[in-house]
């Protein structure tokens, strides 16, 4: 009997506490815009109603949306979303992730080492370094995939007995012109990897099909071919640090599962979700974790990439031979 009149009172409650007055009317349709686009694509709605409730009673008092937009800040830490960010005016708003190591060497490398490298170890194993890049508007896929394979193929022949790919200072950006430079290597008539959402349906699969490149069905062409052919299951050993983040996140993924394939080094940064952004008005959008990112056995990943084999610190860009890192891969590729 008393049930119903608990529903009138929650939903009186709930009408009353989202119905508070705004100094500023277009505050709070900002915040109402925002809550929108979360609750509709982000993987983290968990808190929202909280976040909402959160944010009228911050903001009901205040004059304009400039005072509003540093509340995010909180609003993504609540989310638990450091990939995705408020845009507005030009700043970013946001959460970083506090829990992460640092390696003070590297960090230094990320600002001096923009570029692919590539050489041969050893006389026999292919080594190439492919550092992140920014872009985010797809520009520059053909000139990204067309550098990777130029530097395959200044190392590649037929001594090579394995590769090591070097994903330490790849802190993100498009992932696609690394997948099309890396596809020999990835596989064949494979899916290798793909995108869940929240609810665990598929978004878009990552594969390569009679030597195409496809990502959700749209095959992606390259301009330069490989000089010489890839064997098939050549070991990979892919290198990782606290920094290989989001798009390089997503290529060491690309990869688990191959045949004969390690990951070494240390645990990644943990961006591995897809983010896309949503306009809010003239002066805002909002980038939100959309996805979830899945491997070729369809593990999903809602945290970090931990190595095969742990290794912490002891880098050495400048002599390869003493990095320990890639002392680790040598050995494993000598199996």
């Amino acid at each position: 009997m008393n049930k119903p009149f608990f529903l009138i009172s929650f939903l009186f409650f709930w009408t009353f506490s989202f119905s508070q007055s705004f100094k500023n009317d277009s505050i709070k349709l900002f915040i109402d815009k925002s809550i929108e686009l979360i609750e509709a694509n982000s993987i983290h709605t968990e808190k929202l109603i909280d976040i909402k409730r959160e944010l009228y009673n911050k903001s009901q008092t205040l004059n304009s949306i400039d005072e509003v937009a540093p509340f995010y800040d909180e609003v993504f830490k609540q989310l638990n979303d450091y990939h995705g960010g408020l845009k507005y005016k030009g700043k970013t708003y946001g959460w970083n992730n506090p829990n992460v190591i640092t390696n003070a060497y590297l960090k230094d490398k990320i600002k001096i080492n923009e570029i692919t490298y590539s050489e041969v170890i050893e006389k026999e194993i292919g080594y190439i370094r492919i550092t992140g890049n920014n872009d985010f508007a797809f520009k520059k896929v053909d000139s990204l995939a067309n550098d990777i394979v130029s530097h395959i193929n200044a190392v590649n022949s037929n001594k090579i007995k394995g590769w090591i790919i070097d994903l330490r200072l790849n802190t993100g950006g498009n992932m696609y012109p690394i997948l099309l430079g890396l596809k020999e290597l990835i596989g064949n008539n494979v899916i290798f990897g793909g995108f869940r959402n929240a609810q665990n349906k598929t978004t878009g699969n990552w594969e390569i099909k009679e030597g195409k490149l496809l990502i959700d069905g749209i095959v992606l062409d390259r301009q330069i071919d490989l000089d010489y052919p890839i064997k098939t299951d050549i070991p990979v050993v892919m290198l990782t640090s606290c920094y290989t983040a989001s798009a390089g996140e997503m290529t060491v993924i690309s990869f688990i599962g191959r045949n004969n394939t390690y990951v070494v080094g240390e645990p990644t940064a943990n961006y591995t979700t897809a983010v896309q952004g949503f306009v809010i008005n003239e002066n805002a959008g909002i980038n939100l974790s959309t996805d979830y990112v899945v491997d070729r056995n369809l593990k999903v990943y809602k945290s970090n990439i931990l190595p095969d084999f742990e290794v912490l610190g002891g880098d050495n860009l400048e002599y390869l031979k003493n990095d320990h890192k890639i002392i680790k891969a040598l050995e494993l590729l000598r199996k």
